[in-house]
């Protein structure tokens, strides 16, 4: 398998219309009949999810299922600036900010560690024998014990469940940083990106990637730039390069005729990410192109890929690690496949030269010194010092006609990384 910062669930295969124009209609009205035929133009509307809250869910403090922007400005403004994100609005829903439904953060915080440098089965195990030492069904997905219960435990309990001392001691600082009030959920709801992360990385074992994605796939913050993601790198620059026309084009793999077989793999289900309060409605059948989020599960089978956030004794100017490139002992995350959306048909980046509001040059203006050329050979194999398709600095310059709606359109930098 190719080295990637995430490995997808399914293809994407859709009949596309270059031309074709994606609309911003209203969240709240319910369609008519004429618009339900019209469903290739429509915006989707945030589905908002009400849980059955269980009695015994740790503090009982769940973030309401809001978005603090209008989804479909964003979606206008994104479409305006770069047509082809209307294709990508229409053909593969930006989750996080569609399905939207109550996060229990200190939850969602300790599944994080817990699943840190282990594979998703044992994570799993992990999580599972952790809310049993505090009386939870094992079993079953409600219930999650509180900070304040966490704060007050010792090492030693914490490891008999299968946590390292480290992570043991990861976690009870997590609570006891939510009980001394450093996190809240007035702070997680109401601060500002920069105080949040500032909150979180005052914590052990959470380091900036983690702050990204918690900002954008739990606190569903529209405009994170996660610079020390690959797959959001190499998506950016492969975003970049089929705006200019100047993607290369990938070698054939037909095998001669009489000589190969099709391999058709079938991938048994794997686990999902808990960081609910209770189980969701699965989606629709038949719809399995559509992976969930961390903040979305889903009933569609995974598999899984690591990511890496950075260790706190390295310089927080170094971007972390990624699957191609060797990690520190820092914390690796392991991401279950349906996080991330599947890898988008090539014919989705390419330019749009019939649309009336395509411009290369608008989509992705090149700033100085970043040219085709350039591009071109850090997509080769020619990349930066430390291991990088992009610069944190050239990341800004490119998405800066993205603003304030960067999350939106980096959820789509995952599916472009990847060649289909």
């Amino acid at each position: 398998m190719p080295p990637r910062t995430r490995a997808a669930s399914g293809s994407l295969t859709t009949k596309l219309n270059p031309s074709q124009k994606t609309k911003a209609g209203p969240v709240a009205s319910a369609p008519s009949a004429k618009r339900q035929r019209q469903k290739s133009q429509a915006v989707v509307a945030p589905r908002l999810i009400r849980p059955n809250l269980p009695d015994a869910a740790g503090d009982g403090q769940l973030l309401p299922p809001t978005l603090s922007f209008s989804l479909p400005d964003a979606i206008a403004h994104l479409s305006r600036v770069d047509p082809r994100f209307g294709l990508f609005f229409t053909h593969l829903p930006c989750r996080p900010f569609v399905h939207l439904e109550p996060i229990d953060p200190f939850r969602t915080l300790v599944t994080s560690i817990i699943g840190q440098q282990v594979s998703w089965l044992a994570a799993r195990a992990i999580n599972n024998r952790f809310r049993a030492l505090y009386g939870f069904d094992p079993d079953g997905k409600d219930g999650f014990p509180s900070a304040e219960a966490v704060s007050k435990e010792d090492v030693v309990k914490l490891k008999s469940v299968g946590l390292s001392t480290r992570k043991a001691e990861y976690v009870i600082s997590l609570a006891q940083h939510f009980t001394s009030g450093q996190l809240s959920n007035e702070l997680l709801q109401n601060g500002t990106e920069e105080e949040i992360s500032k909150a979180l990385i005052a914590v052990r074992g959470i380091g900036q990637w983690t702050v990204d994605m918690f900002l954008m796939f739990s606190l569903r913050r529209p405009d994170v730039l996660a610079v020390g993601d690959l797959g959001v790198q190499k998506g950016l620059l492969r975003w970049a390069l089929s705006a200019h026309d100047a993607l290369p084009k990938k070698a054939s793999t037909t095998p001669k005729k009489g000589r190969a077989k099709a391999n058709v793999v079938k991938r048994p289900e794997e686990g999902k990410l808990d960081t609910q309060a209770r189980e969701l409605t699965p989606d629709r059948k038949g719809n399995p192109a559509f992976p969930p989020t961390p903040s979305t599960p889903s009933n569609i089978p995974a598999h899984t890929a690591t990511l890496h956030t950075p260790d706190d004794t390295i310089p927080t100017a170094q971007i972390p690690p990624t699957p191609n490139s060797p990690a520190p002992a820092g914390e690796v995350a392991q991401v279950p496949a349906g996080t991330l959306p599947p890898p988008a048909p090539e014919a989705m980046l390419s330019p749009l030269p019939d649309h009336p509001d395509w411009s290369p040059h608008t989509a992705v203006p090149l700033p100085e010194g970043l040219s085709v050329e350039i591009l071109k050979s850090r997509l080769a194999g020619k990349k930066v010092k430390g291991g990088m398709y992009l610069t944190p600095k050239e990341m800004e310059d490119l998405t800066q006609g993205w603003r304030p709606y960067r999350s939106l359109a980096v959820f789509y930098m995952w599916p472009a990384a990847e060649e289909q």
